[in-house]
């Protein structure tokens, strides 16, 4: 198919049968799939960065049906230099930076968004600051990403998923277990650490307390527990939009407009149906990540008259429409813009991820020719997903540390005080932070090396533990301890007792 990342045609991957769907509707030949590579060198394989016919990426992007030979030579560590120059120069170094930047904004945009007070018991609660100053709904603007990470996702997914369908014995199920075990991997050491935490707690009689920081931790989740629906659902999605793009785009947003629709109606039934757009919603973007992947996006002016126009109905939106300014959901937010996603932010992170998709190009340039801006870029990824689970773990030990020494904001939240005293707060997570990542990373980059195995049972069976975890990782953040706890211990139990490779 092609890549027209980089402004040029670039054949790599092919759907099945060796048939792309743009040559089709041209008439065109069909092109015979190339030969792709099994082997690498190992500090590539350390970081994810493999050739780009293996369509492999970093992490939660990536086929890593071939590190089975791996496990027969030496691993060396590799050096930051080394990981950054294994990049091949056609690499789509935008999609990287893009993955970095969206786990930085979030660990900082939820960080912001924490106010905390101290309750009549005497003991540190905590809310979200636009409850109490809700004027800064457009700081949102800035930090909500989601919609782009999901666009990036699927970029890499159908990478992955090219070099899927290039093999004779490919099974859909074999795929989607190699990429849940990649992704949840690093969720079972968040899941473990708070359940020793829990059990600690209530026996020291703060079970309560800890309760509350077990769902303050598992905030970031939800993006996961929507992720493992989009993954399990990927092998079916992107061939069926391959047939035919436009079609496919035009009914998937005609069904997520009827569903937006039903939001206002006033009969509960129908008013309920409006959270099919869970899936639905978050699906598109990865959709639109395949298109981007499959040369089907406009570019140059073009894309930038489409930006613009997103841009100018995204604003309209949130001030001629029913939806709020704010891009994130808070506590008593009417027609909340992501629970489920809304007609509102689905502007929004068109337009956003379509900028984005506008600039990359230049971003990747630089990025080529930038050795230290590439490294960075390298470093963030390799480490990204463990920021991603544990930011809001930090945050929680750095706001009981500063309660302890009686040093928590008091002044007016959204004051220019107010952020000023949030200052030890963010300096304080971030340390806490990078030693929990120096410590955890290594079970994100375990799962990447893992080798990938069979999974032993068909495809209702995978479906079923897909199901299982979504619906954990969700229902953790409720705010119930029981509910909590029970969540946790299903998340464990699902990973142990299924999903976990054994030799």
């Amino acid at each position: 198919m092609p890549d027209r990342t980089f402004g040029r045609k670039v054949w790599t991957h092919y759907p099945p049968h060796n048939t792309h769907p743009r040559r089709a509707l041209h008439g065109l030949p069909d092109r015979p799939a190339p030969a792709i590579s099994t082997d690498w060198d190992v500090p590539r394989a350390l970081w994810g960065v493999f050739p780009a016919d293996e369509g492999v990426h970093c992490w939660l992007n990536g086929d890593m049906s071939n590190t089975a030979s791996l496990q027969t030579r030496s691993t060396p560590k590799g050096s930051l230099a080394d990981l950054a120059s294994a990049a091949k120069p056609d690499r789509n170094r935008a999609v990287d930076f893009y993955r970095a930047i969206a786990m930085l904004a979030v660990a900082f945009g939820h960080w912001a968004a924490i106010a905390t007070s101290v309750d009549a018991n005497g003991e540190p609660s905590a809310g979200n600051a636009l409850e109490y100053a809700p004027s800064m709904s457009w700081v949102t603007w800035l930090f909500q990403v989601m919609p782009l990470f999901f666009v990036v996702g699927g970029f890499s997914s159908a990478m992955s998923l090219d070099s899927h369908f290039a093999k004779s014995d490919s099974r859909h199920q074999d795929w989607i277990a190699a990429r849940l075990r990649r992704m949840v991997a690093p969720a079972i050491t968040l899941a473990t650490t708070w359940t020793v935490l829990l059990i600690g707690g209530y026996m020291t009689g703060i079970g309560a307390l800890i309760g509350a920081g077990a769902a303050a931790a598992a905030i970031p989740l939800w993006f996961l527990s929507n992720y493992t629906i989009d993954t399990a659902i990927a092998p079916f999605v992107l061939p069926r939009f391959r047939q035919n793009p436009r079609l496919f785009a035009v009914g998937a947003i005609g069904v997520f407009v009827g569903l937006e629709a039903l939001r206002f109606s006033e009969i509960p039934v129908l008013h309920h149906l409006a959270h099919l757009n869970w899936v639905l919603g978050w699906l598109l973007f990865q959709v639109a990540g395949f298109a981007w992947r499959d040369g089907m996006l406009p570019t140059g002016a073009r894309l930038a008259a489409i930006s613009a126009g997103l841009w100018t109905a995204a604003v309209a939106a949130v001030t001629l429409g029913p939806w709020p300014t704010a891009m994130v959901h808070f506590p008593g937010l009417e027609n909340s813009p992501t629970h489920p996603p809304s007609l509102a932010l689905m502007l929004f992170g068109a337009a956003y991820s379509s900028t984005a998709i506008l600039f990359a190009p230049r971003i990747s340039a630089f990025l080529a020719r930038n050795k230290s801006a590439w490294s960075a870029v390298v470093g963030a990824n390799a480490v990204a997903m463990s920021v991603y689970l544990w930011h809001m773990t930090a945050a929680i030990g750095a706001v009981l540390i500063l309660w302890g020494l009686g040093w928590l904001p008091t002044a007016e939240v959204g004051t220019f005080a107010w952020w000023l005293q949030k200052l030890p707060m963010f300096g304080l997570a971030t340390l806490i932070l990078a030693g929990i990542v120096a410590k955890v990373a290594k079970v994100e980059q375990a799962a990447l090396l893992a080798p990938r195995t069979p999974w032993k049972g068909g495809m209702v069976s995978i479906f079923g533990v897909a199901a299982l975890l979504s619906a954990s990782l969700k229902m953790w953040a409720s705010g119930s301890v029981v509910i909590v706890a029970i969540c946790i211990a299903t998340v464990l139990a699902t990973w142990h007792g299924a999903l976990k490779t054994r030799a």
